[in-house]
């Protein structure tokens, strides 16, 4: 087994000064949600179901809903800014029989008393797939009646006053059928459905953009809290609610730690170490031949016993960031694979009278071949970027946060041993240099690790490169 070295920009910041990343021997993983690039981790998301699956995920989104509507009841304070859609909703995890009572009447609302119960079956015989924008501008056409149905509702049970977020005449059955007739004959076009999706994804930013448009000529000095409720509630709640499902329902939470193939790009250096001011880590890794770029032992926690998180060695695969393939598709319906199977049975495989979706004997019939695409799905997924990042030449280690218990900074440690040398940029001061020297004298008088090599990065006029130092 071959080795081979990748490199990991720091600010100095995070090697010594706040976080002692350095001294502590830490490499820090990040979430999604905290990436320089909000595309990262996106999927081709398509819907196409039978009647079953559309009716559990109407029901899903109206029951979403709800929840945000009592949200905005309850939150009066900035907490309200953290809100996030909860796509592990279910009616069985409702907290409490009252509220279970509330959801079957909305969906009773929605469904029988306003009409909308032929909806699914219209969403069923749709010829070709529904995508993000697309399901999104579905579920702005219902989106009014549905929160008509959550307020209502929410007002005859006097949780809330008749005054309060009054819906504006809204769809009626009818017209979203249209709607879908009308989506239904140009799906055989592939110009007119990708105008459709363009079209789409503007609906939800142009209603949110006209509400503050109405906050700014009330003479209104910033967004106040109730203004941002009325756009959650009329405007952008179908586009977060698609983004939100698609981010957590298929596959785990994921962290991920970064490295480079080389430390002679001046741009990585000013992004990720400080405008030149940081350091390149260089850490030796085995070579791989199944499919991985390359491997990197490190310690982190691996999973409970009671109370008491357990650490062990983690055999973790780095995988070269592929910036030429289109991002992967994965099929809504069949993938929801980071739920539970008692979950995914109840609430979206089949209904309350018994009806069961034919999807599952699909499933059932190669389930490990279906594991095998869920994580194929996955890896290329955590593993793709746009082109436009291509100059990083980026080397990652992906860890799936299984137990769902990591926050968004997740620590391994590494050994000394792993670490073959540190780079100083052009603008490392001699303080920080001299700390980082100390910090990795003094750590390796105890063991037998190989020395670490110091270099820094120079430009002779003509060439940006690493020289050795000490020689």
């Amino acid at each position: 087994m071959g080795m081979t070295t990748v490199y990991r920009f720091r600010p100095m910041e995070n090697l010594l000064n706040r976080y002692h990343e350095l001294e502590n021997q830490e490499l820090v993983l990040s979430s999604p949600r905290d990436f320089n690039d909000p595309i990262e981790g996106y999927q081709d998301v398509f819907w196409e179901g039978d009647e079953v699956l559309w009716e559990n995920l109407l029901r899903h989104y109206l029951l979403n809903l709800l929840s945000a509507a009592n949200t905005c009841l309850i939150f009066d304070d900035d907490g309200f800014d953290d809100y996030a859609i909860q796509p592990e909703l279910t009616r069985d995890s409702l907290p409490t029989d009252e509220y279970r009572e509330l959801f079957d009447s909305v969906c009773q609302s929605f469904f029988h008393e306003r009409g909308f119960a032929r909806v699914p079956s219209s969403l069923a015989s749709l010829p070709e797939p529904l995508r993000r924008k697309s399901l999104q501008l579905v579920l702005s056409a219902l989106h009014f009646p549905a929160l008509a149905s959550v307020l209502d509702i929410l007002r005859d049970s006097n949780i809330i006053p008749e005054t309060l977020f009054e819906v504006p005449n809204s769809a009626d059955p009818d017209t979203v059928l249209e709607i879908l007739d009308s989506l239904s004959a140009v799906m055989d076009d592939e110009d007119e459905t990708q105008w459709l999706e363009s079209m789409a994804s503007h609906v939800g930013s142009h209603k949110s953009h006209a509400f503050l448009q109405q906050a700014l000529q009330t003479g209104a000095d910033e967004l106040e809290l109730h203004m941002k409720k009325k756009i959650l509630l009329f405007a952008s709640f179908p586009g977060r609610y698609v983004r939100e499902v698609c981010d957590s329902l298929i596959h785990p939470n994921w962290h991920t730690l970064c490295f480079a193939r080389e430390c002679t790009n001046p741009s990585m250096w000013a992004t990720y170490a400080d405008e030149h001011r940081g350091a390149a880590l260089m850490f030796r890794t085995d070579s791989q031949s199944d499919g991985a770029w390359s491997e990197l032992n490190v310690n982190g926690r691996t999973g409970w016993q009671g109370s008491e998180p357990i650490f062990d060695q983690i055999q973790a695969s780095l995988y070269a960031v592929d910036y030429e393939s289109p991002p992967p598709q994965v099929n809504f319906f069949k993938f929801l694979g980071n739920l539970p199977r008692p979950t995914l049975e109840s609430a979206w495989h089949s209904t309350a009278d018994g009806e069961t979706s034919p999807i599952v004997d699909e499933i059932l019939e190669d389930e490990e071949s279906w594991r095998d695409d869920l994580w194929d799905h996955f890896r290329s997924m955590t593993t793709t970027k746009l082109e436009q990042w291509e100059h990083e030449q980026e080397i990652r280690m992906v860890l799936p946060d299984l137990l769902d218990s990591e926050g968004p900074r997740r620590k391994v440690t590494f050994d000394l041993s792993q670490l073959a040398g540190v780079v100083f940029g052009l603008r490392t001061c001699l303080e920080d240099r001299f700390e980082v020297m100390r910090i990795l004298s003094e750590s390796s008088q105890d063991g037998d690790s190989p020395p670490v090599e110091f270099y820094e990065m120079v430009f002779d006029g003509t060439s940006f490169r690493k020289v050795k130092l000490g020689v």
